[in-house]
């Protein structure tokens, strides 16, 4: 493997180190090492303490004192209970939208974030933030601090939960928009089904 351009270090050792945890080249629970990760990339320790810092954010390493970082085990159950809680804050706080300036809000952030993905120069973890902004932002307009509170404690495996099927384009942005603005949280439940039922 050539080694990394400076420029881009850091950000270069965060997508390599996802990608192979993403696509399954490092196992869930298998140690990564400093050391020999940075001799593989070409680069110092810091940059790699660094990217697995970023990661562990993300959900996708965990570190135990006087071991080190190993993969983060994020089993098919655990995607399941995530995204059906999720799925239940979002309808609720659809139920609980004002009528009129909040949904319009609402969607006009959906929106945004639709363009954004739609853009080619759109990678990965860029897909998996839009995607967490697009159903974020009904429940950022209900205006509940501690339905917020609640929905962002389930952030940690959002990567995880995205590559596990949220981007395979059965999940239709267009229509869940559409369930919205005409305020049939039936039908939006049912698109929010759809989602939990691929990864079950």
């Amino acid at each position: 493997m050539p080694k990394l351009n400076y420029k881009t270090l850091r950000q270069e050792v965060v997508d390599e180190i996802r990608q192979r945890i993403l696509t399954g080249d490092f196992q869930a629970g298998e140690r990564i090492k400093e050391n020999e990760m940075a001799q593989q990339l070409g680069v110092s320790r810091g940059p790699v303490r660094e990217a697995l810092r970023q990661l562990e954010q993300e959900g996708l390493v965990q570190y135990e004192r006087n071991v080190g970082c190993s993969v983060a085990q994020v089993s098919g159950q655990d995607v399941y209970e995530i995204c059906l809680l999720r799925a239940t804050l979002e309808i609720l706080a659809a139920r609980l939208l004002q009528k009129g300036k909040s949904v319009q809000q609402a969607l006009q952030q959906m929106q945004d974030c639709v363009e954004q993905m739609e853009q080619e120069d759109c990678d990965f973890y860029q897909l998996a933030q839009q995607d967490n902004r697009f159903h974020a932002a009904v429940i950022e307009q209900a205006g509940l601090k501690k339905l917020a509170e609640l929905w962002k404690s389930t952030n940690i495996h959002n990567l995880a939960i995205f590559y596990a099927g949220r981007n395979d384009g059965s999940f239709d942005r267009q229509e869940y928009c559409q369930c919205l603005g005409l305020e049939n949280t039936t039908a939006f439940g049912l698109d929010l089904a759809k989602t939990i039922n691929r990864v079950a």
